[in-house]
């Protein structure tokens, strides 16, 4: 079996396989927002957003005593939340959860309006790239790849810096066709964070598409390094076994991958013929099942079906 390139965590992802993005430690995020004087504000609206996954967003609101609470069911990420209120100045928070914790609270004062304008403070959105970013990733939500990847490129311009849009650039780009350009804007990205996970993915494949195997290799140490338990890697370790006829070797890389990522298609389908190897029939069944349920049109899919029918 051959192996599979690293899958963004954005924009790629959702063309090559669904559920991969949301695998990992989970982590409660809670904590209460007030104004200047220590009031609680009723109705925060809450966005929830990572910068190496441009696709992702959860909105919550908070309670009329100001608290909120969610769920993180990647803890290994990092996220940012923008907390909105009416009357009240938008304030952004960036985050990555520590190490070994479960439970975080981050306790938010957002200054009103007027506050604000007396000491000159100007709205996110109005700074240079922010709106731009923002459009870019409506017009991605609707469907228009090419509208969203010109509005990243011109969020880039204004503001070089502004890391969620250049990763939403690098993706893009790749999924383009443009490996050169998208090469070049991933090792922008990792210039301002040498751990997006999404741009070490970009120019991982980048790298590997224009024949420079020596930078695939650095990528992808990268890569494994800030993201040890990504299904893709842990599904590409296990084909090298099983290519070595090392079934018990491969065993815990496919039983990881899929407790990482339950519907993981190649290691559902490679779990189930090791199992059917192994004389364990009904645990092939139940996993070359799982592959023609999360991959219909598979290249394993007329394997399975056929194994299945003497199961």
């Amino acid at each position: 079996m051959k192996q599979d390139r690293l899958f963004t965590l954005g924009v790629i992802v959702l063309l090559a396989t669904a559920g991969v993005t949301q695998a990992g430690v989970q982590a409660k995020i809670d904590g209460t927002v007030t104004d200047s004087a220590g009031n609680p504000i009723a109705g925060v609206v809450i966005t929830l957003t990572s910068p190496d996954v441009t696709t992702f967003e959860k909105v919550i609101k908070a309670s009329k005593s100001g608290k909120y609470k969610t769920l993180i069911l990647d803890a290994t990420r990092r996220y940012t939340m923008v907390f909105q209120a009416d009357g009240y100045q938008p304030i952004e928070k960036n985050f990555k959860v520590g190490v070994g914790t479960t439970d975080n609270t981050f306790d938010i004062t957002l200054m009103s309006l007027k506050e604000a304008a007396a000491q000159g403070k100007v709205d996110l959105l109005e700074q240079p790239g922010y709106k731009e970013f923002e459009e870019g990733k409506a017009l991605f939500r609707a469907g228009d790849a090419d509208g969203a990847r010109a509005k990243f490129q011109e969020a880039v311009a204004a503001k070089p810096d502004l890391t969620p849009a250049l990763v939403g650039l690098a993706e893009l780009t790749y999924e383009a066709g443009d490996s050169e350009n998208a090469l070049a804007i991933a090792k922008q990205c990792l210039e301002q964070d040498s751990e997006s996970v999404a741009c070490l993915a970009v120019a991982a494949n980048a790298s590997a598409d224009l024949g420079d195997e020596a930078g695939r290799v650095a990528f992808m140490a990268r890569y494994q390094a800030v993201n040890p338990d990504d299904p893709t890697l842990l599904y590409n370790d296990a084909a090298t076994k099983l290519n070595a006829m090392d079934d018990e070797g491969a065993r815990p890389l496919l039983e990881k991958c899929l407790e990482a990522d339950p519907d993981f298609p190649q290691c559902n389908f490679e779990y189930g013929m090791m199992l059917l190897r192994s004389g364990d029939l009904e645990g092939a069944k139940t996993h070359l099942q799982k592959y023609l349920e999360v991959a219909p049109d598979g290249a394993d899919a007329g394997t399975a079906e056929e194994t299945l029918k003497y199961l």
